[in-house]
Parts: structure tokens; sequence; C-alpha cells
């Protein structure tokens, strides 16, 4: 099946978004505070399954292309993949529901949980794994997750508001 222009518009400026809002951080140890979560959620929110699946794919091949093949083994890269994992999930869930404000709310929380399902055993595994590090369950919990919780609810609620209004106003957004 074929891209059309629209969606290799919306593939490449969401996956553009989510790389470069990963520029705007705030160091707080091995995972940093980002603004790559709100575009990510954005990209679930606003785009088809394949769309989003795609542009967080995109997102990932950015990432390697500036960082090399040693990005591969930083302790967040893992949610990179929760990233993909999380707006194709969400998009998914939005095609089998009626778009009403639950539903965005429902699909930011699962994708917000996918994001950490997927990212933190891959951030324990570099950590303890590759680096030796030895820290414990709740440590890592708290390093990727714990930290994030309330910026990430915000992010979350952000992303729904910004996405209702924007299928509002732009009728081509599926």
């Amino acid at each position: 099946m074929k891209l059309t222009t629209g969606e290799i518009t919306q593939i490449s400026l969401l996956g553009a978004l989510s790389f470069i809002s990963g520029f705007v951080l705030i160091p707080l140890g091995p995972v940093p505070f980002t603004l790559q979560t709100l575009f990510v959620l954005l990209t679930g929110l606003l785009l088809n399954p394949r769309a989003a699946f795609l542009s967080q794919l995109l997102h990932l091949l950015l990432k390697l292309l500036v960082g090399g093949g040693q990005s591969f083994l930083s302790p967040s890269f893992g949610f990179l993949f929760g990233f993909i994992a999380a707006a194709t999930v969400m998009a998914y869930l939005l095609t089998k529901q009626n778009n009403g404000l639950s539903s965005y709310i429902m699909a930011a929380a699962v994708g917000s949980l996918a994001i950490y399902l997927v990212g933190l055993p891959y951030m324990a595994a570099i950590l303890n794994g590759y680096l030796g590090a030895g820290y414990s369950i709740t440590k890592i919990f708290w390093m990727g997750m714990g930290l994030f919780i309330p910026g990430d609810l915000l992010k979350a609620g952000l992303a729904v508001v910004i996405a209702i209004r924007l299928k509002k106003h732009i009728p081509a957004l599926p």
C-alpha cells in the first residue's frame, strides 16, 4: 500500500519534531527529561497506525544517524523502541474507538505505559548487564520512571488537548 503525500508529510513532520525535541533536555541521571514524549503522544493521537509507526521509526533512525551505533548502548535508547510501540498502539486503539475525550485520554495513558514497558527493561539491561552497575529494580524504576511521572502526566494532558484541537481544524488528519 502506497503512502500518500499527506501521510509522508505527517510522518516526516512528527518524526522530525520528536527528534528535535530530544535536544531540549534537562539531565536527571541516565534518562534526561525531554519534550520527546509530547510529540510521540501527539503522533499516536494524530496519525493512523502505519504512519505513527513510520514516524517514530524515522525518529529512531535519525538518532542512530547522529549518535552512531554506540547509541544502542545508552541506557535511554530503549525508550526509542518504546516510542515506536506507544505511537503505533495509540493510533491502533483510536481506530477502534469513538475518538471522544475519554478515548484520547485512554490512548495517551496506554502509550505512556508502553514507553515504560519497553524502555525500563532495556535501561536495566544496559545499566546492570552491560555497565555492571548493580542497581536494584526499585532504583531502576525510580531513575527511569518515577522522576518523570509528573511531567509525563502534564505532557499527556497537553497532547490530548492539542490533538483534539488540531483534529477539529485540520480535517485531513485521520
